[in-house]
């Protein structure tokens, strides 16, 4: 695994994130506003730049850059789903919201780590 998994998988959220957007001004209804920013920004951009930091250290453990994948491709669907269900003030969002967000920050957590080993290492070392 690599980084380009990372900016790939990016463009996918983003692409909805987008979508959504588009969709909410066609129909000039924004209760999903939130939805749309956590697709765009932890989807497209979080995951793109780190993309970017795992092509620039490929000294960077492969089995923890999988973990920090599946965290956040699992998590932020879920957490996705959940804030939809919130804003339509559904009753079943609540597991969504709680896992999505848990794994979600389990990623960030992970990356955290990874960018402070990885960016304390000499290319080679």
């Amino acid at each position: 695994m690599n980084g380009s998994l990372f900016l790939r998988t990016s463009m996918i959220f983003l692409l909805a994130g987008v979508a959504l957007g588009m969709v909410m001004g066609m129909h000039e209804d924004f209760t999903q506003v939130p939805v749309h920013v956590h697709l765009n920004l932890i989807g497209g951009v979080w995951l793109f730049l780190a993309g970017l930091f795992y092509n620039a250290h490929p000294n960077v453990s492969r089995k923890a850059m999988a973990a920090h994948y599946v965290l956040a491709v699992i998590g932020l669907p879920l957490f996705a789903i959940g804030l939809w269900g919130a804003a339509i003030q559904a009753k079943w969002c609540l597991p969504f919201l709680m896992s999505g967000s848990t794994l979600s920050a389990l990623g960030f957590i992970v990356f955290a780590v990874l960018v402070f080993i990885g960016s304390g290492r000499k290319a080679g070392a």
